[in-house]
């Protein structure tokens, strides 16, 4: 079992960031329905105006000059992080089994905290995941003078199998203490809701330059976190490690599939902002007389446009408006009272400002979506952690781990080229730039060859993308059969009866027949298709080609061979609409053979004919 001999770290507690309801005005007309936020402390707050030091000949620099310099930069890489990154593990920090039974160790790496701070983790760290969780479930020491308590926790976690988080959080540690050569007036400093870095959290384990400690309380006090005063004489720290701490909370509970666009994106404020409208839309009142449903009475009929307008009113006073003229024509609209006597065209004229209100929220409709285009700043987070994995326990002992339950991977160009390496893009990367080096650093003979007369023919990809759900599955695992191989995909599904075409590329072409041949491949699904004279298929492509050759090739299916001279350079499925082609066109070549002796004219004449041979006279 690993042991800590290290100096322990000191423990930052902040307040519980409990949730609180939001106030609903009864009063009110009705507004669109949204989804409100969980009102919380947040662990940092937006965007700050920052101000840096300017230095100056003959300035008396003093500590507060210095350190807002560093707060300077400091404040700036937080902003450039938070905002233009987002949070999450940016690489590496995987969790894996530890060698001790209930331990964990989290690899090196690199993250994002949601305040912007850096969180960097050097050499392998070790976590007594168990130990934390037991802190958890173990009940506090009672404090209250009553009995029995109004909440107890469970005695323990054993006996059910239980999903818990490790989280990370950034955490600073000053270090290397001198005796200042001044003394300084005794200074003290307190923080309150969002004014200090931490969050709650039980069983936790911070590390800091190499040390270490551990705190195991299960609950975050509600008083808010203070610095203890310096006295005169004390030693002051020179140094702040920066470090992080790592921590187990409960995993969330597993929630269906949201239906509709995720909060957070542009087509969820779509979608919100056209409900809005389409709920105004739908309040506006109906008035007239041989109108069904229709408000025939003048003093109803008042009432219930003066709170349409009002309505309208208030819905536009929350929303960005882009055209001011709106709220310009919307500030003329008056509404006039129902006359003493009875007057015909009353009804009318109430009804057509209803018309002109319901227009005006009409025109705000493509405002209001060109609005939800523009990204607006994230929202201040609750929380200062990072979900590195979640973890099954049961009975003490660790189940497995899971890196894709919790965890928020930062996307970087790193990340995506990472990724896309599945489907080959860090082979077109590749082969983009041999293609631009050759074309733009070559000789000019092999420059020229690029330009050709149907150059600007050629359609090198048109796709219509995913129609539909079933395409994203079928795509995936296409190209996971493409990397395990014919052998494999053969092993596990018997009845496939597929083969593997890469070991053909570069042999002759009869010799490549033959073999396809051996494979039960008929010679009618097979398309020669030459490429020497194709500029796309040069030296480059071919030394490569093997690469992008099916490795799984079903036999059933019509297959085109690309050869160069009288070598096979690669192999791809036909286009079925091509084979189609290409049936209709023998097809129509086999019906004029025919319709040619029918008509008593030999297929000779009849293609002499069709180029325009004249008779011959007797």
């Amino acid at each position: 079992m690993p042991t800590n001999t290290r100096v322990p770290i000191r423990t930052v507690i902040t307040p519980v960031r409990a949730p609180v309801a939001p106030a609903i005005n009864a009063t009110a007309p009705p507004l669109p329905a949204v989804h409100p936020e969980a009102c919380c402390c947040p662990a940092c707050v937006g965007l700050e105006c920052l101000d840096r030091t300017r230095y100056f000949s003959g300035q008396l620099l003093t500590e507060a000059d210095l350190n807002n310099e560093q707060s300077y930069w400091l404040a700036k890489s937080r902003l450039h992080n938070r905002f233009l990154h987002g949070s999450g593990v940016v690489c590496g920090m995987q969790v894996v089994c530890g060698d001790c039974d209930g331990w964990v160790t989290v690899k090196p790496g690199y993250a994002l905290d949601p305040c912007g701070n850096d969180i960097i983790v050097c050499s392998d760290c070790a976590f007594n995941v168990i130990k934390a969780i037991q802190a958890c479930c173990t009940p506090s020491k009672q404090t209250g003078n009553c009995a029995p308590l109004r909440s107890t926790p469970p005695a323990n976690c054993q006996g059910t199998t239980q999903s818990w988080c490790i989280t990370i959080e950034y955490q600073e540690q000053p270090s290397r203490l001198v005796t200042p050569l001044k003394q300084a007036a005794p200074k003290s400093s307190s923080c309150s809701c969002g004014g200090s870095k931490g969050s709650c959290g039980c069983g936790c384990h911070g590390h800091s330059n190499g040390s270490s400690s551990s705190s195991n309380g299960c609950s975050c006090k509600s008083t808010a976190a203070q610095s203890p005063s310096v006295p005169a004489g004390a030693c002051e720290p020179t140094r702040i490690n920066e470090g992080f701490r790592l921590c187990v909370v409960p995993a969330p509970a597993s929630q269906e599939t949201p239906k509709g666009s995720l909060p957070g994106t542009a087509a969820y404020q779509m979608e919100q902002c056209l409900q809005g409208i389409s709920q105004l839309t739908q309040q506006a009142p109906t008035v007239g007389i041989n109108i069904p449903n229709g408000i025939s009475d003048p003093n109803l009929a008042y009432t219930a446009v003066c709170n349409y307008l009002a309505t309208v009113k208030n819905y536009y006073s929350s929303q960005s408006v882009e055209h001011c003229l709106i709220l310009d024509n919307l500030s003329q609209v008056f509404v006039p009272p129902p006359p003493a006597q009875s007057a015909p065209g009353y009804l009318n004229q109430l009804a057509a400002i209803v018309g002109q209100l319901t227009t005006l929220v009409n025109d705000s409709a493509l405002d209001c979506m060109c609005m939800a285009l523009i990204p607006p700043c994230s929202p201040d987070p609750c929380d200062d952690r990072v979900c590195l994995a979640c973890v099954t326990v049961r009975d003490g002992k660790i189940i497995d781990i899971c890196h894709f339950g919790c965890r928020h991977q930062v996307v970087t160009f790193h990340t995506l080229y990472y990724w896309l390496s599945l489907f080959g893009f860090d082979r077109v990367l590749l082969l983009l730039k041999q293609f631009l080096e050759s074309r733009c650093c070559g000789e000019a003979s092999v420059r020229s060859k690029f330009i050709g007369a149907n150059t600007v023919e050629r359609v090198s990809l048109s796709s219509a993308g995913f129609t539909n759900a079933g395409m994203v599955n079928q795509t995936l695992s296409m190209f996971l059969a493409q990397k395990l191989g014919s052998t494999y995909v053969n092993a596990m599904n018997p009845n496939a009866q597929t083969v593997d075409l890469r070991p053909l590329v570069g042999l002759e072409k009869d010799s490549a027949l033959r073999s396809l041949e051996s494979y039960k491949i008929s010679p009618q699904n097979i398309t020669t298709s030459g490429v020497d004279t194709d500029p796309a298929w040069n030296d480059d492509a071919v030394a490569v080609s093997a690469e992008f050759t099916p490795a799984v090739f079903s036999r059933s299916e019509n297959l085109t061979m690309y050869t160069k001279g009288n070598l096979v350079v690669g192999f791809d499925v036909s286009d079925p609409v091509s084979v189609l082609k290409s049936q209709v066109q023998d097809l129509r070549q086999q019906i004029e053979q025919l319709a040619g002796p029918a008509r008593g004219v030999s297929p000779t004449r009849a293609q002499a004919r069709k180029r325009g041979t004249p008779k011959k006279t007797k």
